[in-house]
Protein backbone atom coordinates (compact mmCIF):
# COMPACT_ATOMS: atom_id res chain seq x y z
CA UNK A 1 0.00 0.00 0.00
CA UNK A 2 1.30 3.31 -0.77
CA UNK A 3 1.66 6.25 1.90
CA UNK A 4 1.61 8.86 -0.92
CA UNK A 5 -1.85 7.76 -2.33
CA UNK A 6 -4.36 10.59 -1.83
CA UNK A 7 -7.02 8.56 0.15
CA UNK A 8 -10.15 10.95 -0.33
CA UNK A 9 -10.16 9.06 -4.31
CA UNK A 10 -12.04 6.25 -2.22
CA UNK A 11 -14.12 7.78 -1.22
CA UNK A 12 -15.38 10.25 -4.07
CA UNK A 13 -15.19 6.85 -6.18
CA UNK A 14 -17.66 5.11 -3.56
CA UNK A 15 -19.61 8.28 -3.57
CA UNK A 16 -20.23 8.30 -7.25
CA UNK A 17 -18.50 11.77 -7.33
CA UNK A 18 -14.71 10.70 -9.05
CA UNK A 19 -13.29 12.83 -11.66
CA UNK A 20 -11.35 10.73 -14.15
CA UNK A 21 -7.95 11.97 -12.90
CA UNK A 22 -9.71 10.24 -9.81
CA UNK A 23 -10.53 7.03 -11.42
CA UNK A 24 -7.04 6.78 -13.15
CA UNK A 25 -5.07 7.08 -10.32
CA UNK A 26 -7.52 4.98 -8.51
CA UNK A 27 -6.64 1.84 -10.98
CA UNK A 28 -3.28 2.87 -10.71
CA UNK A 29 -3.20 2.07 -7.56
CA UNK A 30 -5.12 -0.95 -7.51
CA UNK A 31 -2.86 -2.66 -10.11
CA UNK A 32 0.34 -1.72 -8.00
CA UNK A 33 -0.70 -4.04 -5.02
CA UNK A 34 -3.14 -6.88 -5.09
CA UNK A 35 -4.33 -6.68 -1.41
CA UNK A 36 -5.73 -2.75 -2.56
CA UNK A 37 -8.54 -4.56 -4.00
CA UNK A 38 -9.52 -6.20 -0.84
CA UNK A 39 -9.41 -3.19 0.75
CA UNK A 40 -11.69 -1.23 -1.57
CA UNK A 41 -13.81 -4.18 -1.42
CA UNK A 42 -14.21 -3.75 2.60
CA UNK A 43 -14.86 -0.12 2.30
CA UNK A 44 -17.68 -0.67 -0.28
CA UNK A 45 -19.48 -3.58 1.89
CA UNK A 46 -18.44 -1.70 4.98
CA UNK A 47 -20.74 1.39 2.94
CA UNK A 48 -23.97 -0.91 1.98
CA UNK A 49 -23.96 -1.99 6.10
CA UNK A 50 -24.58 1.69 7.18
CA UNK A 51 -28.09 1.55 7.61
CA UNK A 52 -30.14 4.87 7.89
CA UNK A 53 -30.80 4.45 11.94
CA UNK A 54 -27.13 5.20 12.18
CA UNK A 55 -27.05 9.30 12.94
CA UNK A 56 -23.53 9.53 15.03
CA UNK A 57 -20.85 12.18 12.58
CA UNK A 58 -18.35 10.30 11.73
CA UNK A 59 -15.29 12.11 12.98
CA UNK A 60 -12.09 11.10 10.76
CA UNK A 61 -9.75 12.96 12.45
CA UNK A 62 -10.25 11.21 15.52
CA UNK A 63 -10.52 7.80 13.83
CA UNK A 64 -7.01 8.27 11.97
CA UNK A 65 -5.18 9.54 15.02
CA UNK A 66 -6.02 6.17 16.62
CA UNK A 67 -5.01 4.47 13.54
CA UNK A 68 -1.90 6.47 13.57
CA UNK A 69 -0.79 5.95 17.21
CA UNK A 70 -1.78 2.34 16.54
CA UNK A 71 0.86 2.18 14.07
CA UNK A 72 3.15 3.96 15.85
CA UNK A 73 2.81 1.15 18.75
CA UNK A 74 3.26 -1.49 16.27
CA UNK A 75 5.36 -0.65 12.93
CA UNK A 76 5.72 -4.26 12.37
CA UNK A 77 2.05 -5.31 12.51
CA UNK A 78 0.18 -6.47 9.91
CA UNK A 79 -3.39 -6.50 11.67
CA UNK A 80 -4.27 -4.50 14.70
CA UNK A 81 -7.72 -5.52 16.29
CA UNK A 82 -9.79 -2.18 17.25
CA UNK A 83 -12.71 -2.69 19.07
CA UNK A 84 -15.84 -0.78 16.73
CA UNK A 85 -16.87 1.73 19.20
CA UNK A 86 -13.92 3.43 18.04
CA UNK A 87 -15.41 4.63 14.65
CA UNK A 88 -18.94 5.60 15.05
CA UNK A 89 -21.13 5.16 11.80
CA UNK A 90 -23.11 7.86 9.74
CA UNK A 91 -26.19 7.15 7.17
CA UNK A 92 -24.67 9.90 4.98
CA UNK A 93 -21.34 7.61 4.75
CA UNK A 94 -21.70 7.47 0.72
CA UNK A 95 -21.61 11.37 0.01
CA UNK A 96 -19.42 13.18 2.50
CA UNK A 97 -18.24 11.27 5.38
CA UNK A 98 -14.94 9.45 5.03
CA UNK A 99 -14.83 5.31 5.48
CA UNK A 100 -10.70 5.56 4.90
CA UNK A 101 -8.33 7.13 7.25
CA UNK A 102 -4.80 6.95 5.95
CA UNK A 103 -4.04 3.55 5.56
CA UNK A 104 -6.66 1.99 7.61
CA UNK A 105 -10.13 0.05 6.19
CA UNK A 106 -12.52 -0.41 8.78
CA UNK A 107 -13.84 -4.18 8.01
CA UNK A 108 -16.76 -4.95 9.93
CA UNK A 109 -19.57 -2.87 11.04
CA UNK A 110 -20.30 -4.35 14.39
CA UNK A 111 -17.98 -6.80 16.43
CA UNK A 112 -14.54 -6.13 16.36
CA UNK A 113 -12.95 -4.95 13.70
CA UNK A 114 -9.00 -4.98 11.52
CA UNK A 115 -7.42 -2.33 10.49
CA UNK A 116 -4.69 -3.14 7.43
CA UNK A 117 -1.47 -1.62 8.51
CA UNK A 118 1.14 -3.07 6.72
CA UNK A 119 2.98 -1.21 3.78
CA UNK A 120 4.98 -2.67 0.61
CA UNK A 121 8.08 -1.28 1.46
CA UNK A 122 8.61 -2.79 4.80
CA UNK A 123 9.02 -6.53 3.29
CA UNK A 124 9.85 -8.24 -0.13
CA UNK A 125 7.16 -9.25 -2.10
CA UNK A 126 7.41 -12.85 -1.17
CA UNK A 127 7.23 -11.91 2.96
CA UNK A 128 3.69 -10.25 2.73
CA UNK A 129 2.18 -13.31 4.61
CA UNK A 130 3.90 -12.70 8.04
CA UNK A 131 4.57 -15.41 10.29
CA UNK A 132 6.63 -15.87 13.50
CA UNK A 133 9.99 -17.46 12.03
CA UNK A 134 12.23 -20.03 14.07
CA UNK A 135 15.47 -20.74 13.45
CA UNK A 136 17.79 -23.09 14.36
CA UNK A 137 21.69 -22.28 14.65
CA UNK A 138 25.02 -24.93 14.46
CA UNK A 139 27.57 -22.34 15.56
CA UNK A 140 30.95 -22.38 14.77
CA UNK A 141 32.74 -25.44 16.27
CA UNK A 142 29.72 -27.26 17.19
CA UNK A 143 26.63 -29.31 15.68
CA UNK A 144 23.04 -28.94 16.36
CA UNK A 145 20.02 -31.12 16.36
CA UNK A 146 16.61 -30.59 16.28
CA UNK A 147 13.34 -32.80 16.01
CA UNK A 148 10.66 -30.90 13.93
CA UNK A 149 6.90 -31.03 14.68
CA UNK A 150 6.09 -33.44 12.19
CA UNK A 151 9.10 -35.72 13.69
CA UNK A 152 12.00 -34.98 10.89
CA UNK A 153 15.32 -35.00 12.68
CA UNK A 154 17.81 -32.21 11.54
CA UNK A 155 21.34 -32.21 12.44
CA UNK A 156 22.87 -29.09 11.33
CA UNK A 157 26.76 -28.98 10.97
CA UNK A 158 28.86 -26.16 11.98
CA UNK A 159 28.35 -22.78 10.76
CA UNK A 160 24.53 -23.50 9.61
CA UNK A 161 21.46 -22.32 10.24
CA UNK A 162 17.64 -23.46 9.83
CA UNK A 163 14.54 -21.30 9.53
CA UNK A 164 10.76 -22.24 9.55
CA UNK A 165 7.77 -20.67 10.12
CA UNK A 166 5.12 -21.55 12.54
CA UNK A 167 2.91 -23.25 10.83
CA UNK A 168 5.49 -25.43 9.70
CA UNK A 169 3.07 -29.07 9.33
CA UNK A 170 -0.02 -27.78 9.78
CA UNK A 171 -0.16 -26.76 5.68
CA UNK A 172 3.46 -26.85 3.71
CA UNK A 173 6.57 -28.26 5.34
CA UNK A 174 9.09 -26.10 4.10
CA UNK A 175 12.41 -25.20 5.79
CA UNK A 176 14.83 -22.79 4.32
CA UNK A 177 19.10 -24.06 5.02
CA UNK A 178 22.24 -21.66 5.01
CA UNK A 179 25.06 -23.89 5.45
CA UNK A 180 24.82 -28.10 5.77
CA UNK A 181 22.14 -30.23 7.34
CA UNK A 182 21.47 -34.07 7.12
CA UNK A 183 17.50 -34.78 7.33
CA UNK A 184 15.86 -37.83 8.22
CA UNK A 185 12.23 -37.07 6.46
CA UNK A 186 8.89 -38.22 7.96
CA UNK A 187 7.54 -38.91 4.40
CA UNK A 188 4.02 -37.56 3.89
CA UNK A 189 2.99 -37.44 0.55
CA UNK A 190 0.03 -34.81 1.55
CA UNK A 191 2.47 -32.56 2.97
CA UNK A 192 6.12 -32.72 1.12
CA UNK A 193 8.94 -31.67 2.91
CA UNK A 194 10.76 -29.56 1.07
CA UNK A 195 14.02 -27.61 1.76
CA UNK A 196 15.45 -24.00 0.06
CA UNK A 197 18.84 -23.39 -0.11
CA UNK A 198 20.26 -20.95 -2.20
CA UNK A 199 18.38 -20.77 -4.72
CA UNK A 200 17.21 -24.64 -5.22
CA UNK A 201 14.41 -26.92 -3.67
CA UNK A 202 15.39 -30.44 -2.36
CA UNK A 203 11.49 -32.35 -2.16
CA UNK A 204 11.70 -35.82 -0.24
CA UNK A 205 9.86 -38.74 -1.62
CA UNK A 206 10.48 -40.98 1.31
CA UNK A 207 14.11 -40.01 2.18
CA UNK A 208 17.14 -39.62 4.12
CA UNK A 209 19.58 -37.05 2.30
CA UNK A 210 22.23 -34.24 2.93
CA UNK A 211 22.22 -30.75 2.14
CA UNK A 212 25.69 -28.33 1.07
CA UNK A 213 24.64 -25.13 0.68
CA UNK A 214 27.49 -22.86 2.32
CA UNK A 215 27.93 -19.50 0.88
CA UNK A 216 31.26 -20.35 -0.50
CA UNK A 217 30.16 -22.79 -2.47
CA UNK A 218 29.68 -22.57 -6.29
CA UNK A 219 26.32 -24.87 -5.93
CA UNK A 220 24.04 -26.52 -3.57
CA UNK A 221 24.70 -30.42 -3.38
CA UNK A 222 21.89 -33.11 -2.60
CA UNK A 223 23.27 -36.44 -2.07
CA UNK A 224 20.97 -39.23 -1.02
CA UNK A 225 21.11 -42.09 1.42
CA UNK A 226 17.91 -43.77 1.45
CA UNK A 227 14.37 -43.14 -0.85
CA UNK A 228 15.03 -40.23 -3.92
CA UNK A 229 14.69 -36.44 -3.40
CA UNK A 230 13.31 -34.39 -6.43
CA UNK A 231 15.50 -31.40 -6.82
CA UNK A 232 14.93 -28.26 -9.06
CA UNK A 233 15.51 -24.68 -9.23
CA UNK A 234 13.33 -22.17 -6.86
CA UNK A 235 10.58 -20.74 -9.61
CA UNK A 236 11.87 -22.82 -12.23
CA UNK A 237 9.06 -24.70 -14.55
CA UNK A 238 11.63 -27.09 -16.23
CA UNK A 239 10.94 -30.95 -14.85
CA UNK A 240 12.79 -31.58 -11.52
CA UNK A 241 15.17 -34.02 -11.60
CA UNK A 242 15.17 -37.24 -9.51
CA UNK A 243 18.00 -37.56 -6.79
CA UNK A 244 18.02 -41.61 -5.80
CA UNK A 245 19.95 -43.22 -3.41
CA UNK A 246 23.53 -43.28 -3.35
CA UNK A 247 23.84 -40.36 -6.14
CA UNK A 248 24.41 -36.88 -5.35
CA UNK A 249 22.67 -33.99 -7.17
CA UNK A 250 23.91 -30.65 -7.98
CA UNK A 251 23.03 -26.99 -8.96
CA UNK A 252 25.45 -24.86 -10.24
CA UNK A 253 25.49 -21.24 -9.86
CA UNK A 254 23.72 -21.29 -13.44
CA UNK A 255 21.20 -22.84 -12.18
CA UNK A 256 21.64 -25.95 -14.52
CA UNK A 257 21.17 -29.33 -12.60
CA UNK A 258 23.45 -32.72 -12.68
CA UNK A 259 22.99 -36.39 -11.28
CA UNK A 260 25.58 -38.55 -10.91
CA UNK A 261 26.43 -41.88 -9.08
CA UNK A 262 28.01 -40.92 -5.36
CA UNK A 263 30.34 -43.89 -4.17
CA UNK A 264 31.49 -42.74 -0.99
CA UNK A 265 28.38 -41.83 0.87
CA UNK A 266 30.24 -41.87 4.20
CA UNK A 267 32.10 -38.72 2.73
CA UNK A 268 29.30 -36.75 2.76
CA UNK A 269 27.53 -38.00 6.03
CA UNK A 270 31.13 -38.46 8.50
CA UNK A 271 30.61 -35.03 9.85
CA UNK A 272 27.40 -36.30 11.75
CA UNK A 273 29.31 -38.79 13.79
CA UNK A 274 32.17 -36.28 14.57
CA UNK A 275 34.28 -36.71 11.68
CA UNK A 276 35.93 -34.30 9.30
CA UNK A 277 36.19 -35.09 5.62
CA UNK A 278 38.50 -33.10 3.56
CA UNK A 279 38.65 -35.19 0.30
CA UNK A 280 39.50 -33.45 -2.89
CA UNK A 281 38.92 -29.81 -1.82
CA UNK A 282 41.72 -27.22 -2.02
CA UNK A 283 43.87 -25.94 1.16
CA UNK A 284 41.91 -22.78 1.10
CA UNK A 285 38.36 -24.47 1.20
CA UNK A 286 39.78 -26.81 4.18
CA UNK A 287 40.78 -23.69 5.83
CA UNK A 288 37.41 -22.93 6.04
CA UNK A 289 35.89 -26.06 6.71
CA UNK A 290 38.34 -25.96 9.78
CA UNK A 291 37.47 -22.87 10.61
CA UNK A 292 33.64 -23.76 10.98
CA UNK A 293 34.42 -26.80 12.72
CA UNK A 294 37.28 -25.34 15.38
CA UNK A 295 36.14 -22.27 15.51
CA UNK A 296 38.94 -20.42 14.51
CA UNK A 297 40.42 -18.40 11.66
CA UNK A 298 42.93 -20.48 9.14
CA UNK A 299 44.78 -18.47 6.67
CA UNK A 300 46.77 -19.54 4.12
CA UNK A 301 49.83 -17.80 2.69
CA UNK A 302 50.84 -18.27 -0.95
CA UNK A 303 47.90 -18.70 -3.90
CA UNK A 304 50.06 -21.40 -5.21
CA UNK A 305 49.71 -23.33 -1.94
CA UNK A 306 46.19 -22.64 -1.00
CA UNK A 307 45.53 -24.15 -4.40
CA UNK A 308 47.00 -27.47 -3.25
CA UNK A 309 44.24 -30.37 -3.02
CA UNK A 310 43.84 -32.63 0.32
CA UNK A 311 43.16 -35.45 0.95
CA UNK A 312 42.65 -36.48 4.64
CA UNK A 313 40.21 -37.83 7.09
CA UNK A 314 40.19 -37.25 10.63
CA UNK A 315 37.98 -38.60 13.42
CA UNK A 316 37.14 -36.78 16.52
CA UNK A 317 40.96 -35.37 16.50
CA UNK A 318 41.82 -32.39 18.56
CA UNK A 319 42.89 -29.38 15.93
CA UNK A 320 46.80 -29.16 16.46
CA UNK A 321 46.80 -33.41 15.15
CA UNK A 322 44.64 -31.85 12.32
CA UNK A 323 47.29 -29.42 11.72
CA UNK A 324 50.15 -31.65 12.03
CA UNK A 325 48.68 -34.12 9.85
CA UNK A 326 48.58 -31.45 7.16
CA UNK A 327 51.66 -30.04 7.92
CA UNK A 328 53.85 -32.92 7.07
CA UNK A 329 51.30 -34.27 4.17
CA UNK A 330 51.66 -31.16 2.25
CA UNK A 331 54.98 -29.86 3.31
CA UNK A 332 53.87 -26.72 5.27
CA UNK A 333 54.21 -25.30 8.89
CA UNK A 334 51.27 -23.64 11.19
CA UNK A 335 51.62 -20.88 14.09
CA UNK A 336 48.34 -20.02 16.11
CA UNK A 337 47.79 -16.13 18.07
CA UNK A 338 44.95 -16.70 19.35
CA UNK A 339 41.49 -17.95 17.26
CA UNK A 340 44.13 -17.07 14.05
CA UNK A 341 45.91 -20.27 12.12
CA UNK A 342 48.52 -19.09 9.72
CA UNK A 343 49.25 -22.02 7.35
CA UNK A 344 52.41 -21.64 4.36
CA UNK A 345 54.92 -23.70 2.34
CA UNK A 346 57.66 -25.02 4.83
CA UNK A 347 60.74 -22.57 3.70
Amino acid sequence: MSDSFDWRIIDRHLAGEASPDDEAALAAWLASDPRNATLLNDARALGRALGPSDDAPWDVDHAWSRVAARMHEHPDGDIIPLRARAFPRTATFARTQRIVAGAAVVLAAAGVVAVVLQRQAMRPAESQRRLNRHEVVAAVAQQTRVTLDDGTQVVLNAGSRLRYGDDFGRGTRDVELDGEGYFDVVHDESRPFRVHARGSVAQDVGTRFVVRAYPEQRGVDVVVTEGAVSLHRAGASATPALVAAGQRGRVDSSGAITVAAELDLDRWTEWTRGGIVLDGMTLEDAALELGRRFGVRVEIRGDDFARRRVSARFHDEPLPRVLDALAVALGGTWTRDGQRIVFARAD
